[in-house]
Parts: C-alpha cells; sequence; structure tokens
C-alpha cells in the first residue's frame, strides 16, 4: 500500500529505494511517537538508509531495534511463488535486490531472525522474547517475584507469643505452614478459610486482594478437634507450634466444618479410605482452622539433609539471575531421572536455544514420597541425581 500510495511514483534506482525508506522512516516514527509499537517489513538493502530511520527515532528520543530477517537467496528463490527472481536472473527485471543490486546486511542487528533455520513460531517467539527483554512490550511474568511471608520477630511479639494457647501441628500442617510462609502458594497467605477452600475444590483457584484468580488445586488447611475448638474460642490470638517451637501466629482465629468427604472426593475421584491420603483426612479433628491474618516468625527446618535445596521463590529467582539465564524450563517427577527424561530435557534445551534463548536453565523439581525398594526419600535421591 506504500509503493501504491505515499510512495507511488518512486522505482527501483538506488536513489528512489532510498527515498522509499526515508519516507518510510518518517511515518514509522509518528508512529512511535503516537505510543505505537510499528513494525516495518521492507526491502531496506542499503546501510546507509537503515541508520538514517536509526537517527530520525534516536534524535526524538524513540527506541529502534534493527532486525535482520536472514533468509539466504536460495530459501527466497525457494519461496518465490511469482517467479520474480527466475525473471530477474533472465534480465527482465533490473535492479531486483539480490541479484542485480546489492544488499548490505547489517553489521550489528539488535535480533537476527533466520527464518530458513527456524519456524514461523520460533521466529515469532525470538521477536517477542526480545521485545520483552527490553521492555518494549510488557512480561505477564516477569513483573512479580513473589517474597517470603516470613519475618523475624520483635522481642515484644517473641514473648507475647510466648504467652498465647498454641496448636501443635502434625507434620502435614508444617509442610503447609512452610508452603505458605515461603511463598509458594501466593496469593495465600494463611491457612486457608472456607470460601478459599471451598474455592479451591470447585474451581481449582483462589482470588487475591483485587479479584485476579490464581491456579491453586491442592486445599491448604490445618484441622483441629472439637474439645481444641471449645478450648480456643474466643482467643484473639493463638500460636502455631512443631516440635514445641512457634513458627507462625493467627490473628483473629477463625473455626468451620471440616468437610472432610468433599475433600477427598474432589481431590482425589474417590471416597475410599483405602486411598492413603483420604485415610489421613478422615483421621483429622472435625473442624478446620484460619484468621483474618497469619504472622510467619520463621522459616521451618526438617534436618532430613535436604533443606539446602528448599529455597523460596525469590532465593530461585536471584539463582537464575546469578547464572544469567534467559528462559527457565521445569521439570516435576517423582521418581529418579531416568534416560527418557534426561532426552526429554536435553531436547527442550535445544528448542529453547533454536528460539533464540542463549542459556536456557532447568528447575528441577522433584516430589517427596518414600521408595519401598531402599526406604530412600525419592526428594533426596532426586538431589543427588
Amino acid at each position: 500500500m506504500i509503493r501504491a500510495g505515499l510512495n507511488k511514483g518512486l522505482g527501483f534506482s538506488p536513489e528512489d529505494r532510498t527515498e522509499n525508506i526515508r519516507r518510510i522512516s518518517e511515518v514509522s516514527k509518528l508512529f512511535a511517537m503516537s505510543g505505537q509499537i510499528c513494525f516495518v517489513a521492507f526491502i531496506s538493502p542499503y546501510t546507509a538508509g537503515r541508520d538514517y530511520a536509526r537517527k530520525v527515532h534516536a534524535d526524538n528520543g524513540l527506541s529502534f531495534n534493527e532486525v535482520y530477517v536472514s533468509a539466504s537467496l536460495e530459501t527466497c528463490e525457494g519461496r518465490d511463488i511469482k517467479g520474480l527472481y527466475a525473471k530477474a536472473r533472465k534480465g527482465e527485471i533490473k535492479g531486483f535486490t539480490g541479484i542485480s543490486d546489492p544488499y548490505e546486511a547489517p553489521e550489528n542487528p539488535e535480533v537476527n531472525v533466520d527464518t530458513g533455520a527456524l519456524s514461523v513460531d520460533q521466529c515469532v517467539a525470538n521477536i517477542l522474547k526480545h521485545m520483552k527483554d527490553n521492555g518494549i512490550m510488557a512480561s505477564k511474568t516477569a513483573s512479580r517475584v513473589v517474597q517470603t511471608l516470613i519475618q523475624a520477630p520483635s522481642e515484644e511479639e517473641a514473648k507475647e507469643a510466648e504467652g498465647l494457647k498454641a496448636i501443635e501441628l502434625d507434620e502435614h500442617g508444617a509442610q503447609y505452614l512452610q508452603t505458605i510462609g515461603d511463598g509458594w502458594a501466593f496469593p495465600l497467605n494463611r491457612f486457608m478459610n472456607e470460601m478459599e477452600l471451598l474455592q479451591c475444590l470447585h474451581m481449582h483457584t483462589i482470588q487475591d486482594e483485587v479479584g485476579k484468580k490464581h491456579l491453586l488445586s491442592v486445599p491448604i488447611t490445618h484441622h483441629v478437634s472439637a474439645e481444641q475448638k471449645e478450648e480456643l474460642k474466643g482467643e484473639a490470638k493463638i500460636a502455631l507450634k512443631w516440635k514445641g517451637e512457634t513458627y507462625a501466629v493467627i490473628n483473629g482465629p477463625e473455626f468451620y466444618d471440616n468437610r472432610k468427604e468433599e475433600i477427598i472426593a474432589r481431590n482425589f475421584g474417590t471416597f475410599s479410605v483405602k486411598h492413603p491420603k483420604a485415610e489421613v483426612i478422615m483421621a483429622q479433628g472435625d473442624f478446620l482452622i484460619s484468621g483474618k491474618s497469619m504472622r510467619f516468625f520463621k522459616r521451618l527446618v526438617f534436618n532430613d539433609g535436604i533443606d539446602q535445596f528448599r529455597l523460596t521463590p525469590a532465593e530461585i529467582s536471584a539463582k537464575i539471575a546469578e547464572r544469567g539465564a534467559d528462559a527457565v524450563y521445569a521439570f516435576q517427577v517423582r521418581n529418579p531421572l531416568h534416560n527418557g527424561h534426561v532426552l526429554l530435557l536435553k531436547d527442550t534445551r535445544e528448542q529453547l536455544i533454536k528460539q533464540g534463548f542463549k542459556n536456557p536453565i532447568l528447575l528441577l523439581h522433584p516430589l517427596g514420597g518414600w521408595c519401598k525398594d531402599d526406604d530412600v526419600p525419592t526428594n533426596v535421591r532426586m538431589h543427588q541425581h
């Protein structure tokens, strides 16, 4: 449309090609000044013309990114459904770029997209990655790093907590407390209340303070018996202890029915207590506890040889930055790594590199559990690998 309108009358002489790009540069500048992201896809064979476009944008404080679509001449000819290259080789078309007219390849383009080696999707991913990395387009995932909820108590808080009535957590409760406190259950910041539990069971989501829904399909709750509920009823604060140490305090505690049958059926698709987790839930107290908020004092340490691997989201993010990774691919598995896993992970890395990533790294998430053969925790063996 540019050639048929704004640049109507221009031919393909070096002078006309230069003027063509000059006008296009000025139009793209106007788009950029209006706040638009402007993609300019024109044959621009001369370095001087592209340098002019860069200067026009720089003089007006605008970002300019040169993209080299580096298809080989053979690739271009193979895609020529109009037969233009064949006509140019016969001399029927004069001044044809790459045949009878030169193409001055960019020496230092911001992005190099080899359409002969990459698929369309890979080329698009390459461009989008560059735009996100350079702040041209906002990334939906890069804007938030979940921080830990744990903050060491003041002397006054610690003293107050020691005088509170307390719940001694079981092992599941301690693990759930760690999950919330470290930030892994974001946006959850306490044991689930009744509405959060129902949303988790039926919608597999949980809402944050502004109403945005986040995927969360695992109920993170803690149970109490009827006797504990009566003892704790009316307390303004309740301490949460594990092995005698206070790890958190519930502010404004609330109690509600432990919907055991519903929780089991929704999570496991069965009500049989032969399911090991169903058996655990059925043995729980008849009530669940939540609160208006929870204050987390310190991180849980399990002393099982792998505490150093239990990183918070923020700590993992820092390690990713420290290693200079530009992409992270995650793999979660219960069993020890075998050759099939390794081949899958190797291929994933290769595919990411083809998409333009320079240093993708693996985030390996082992799931806990006990092996029947040698009673070695699966997650321990995973980290040794």
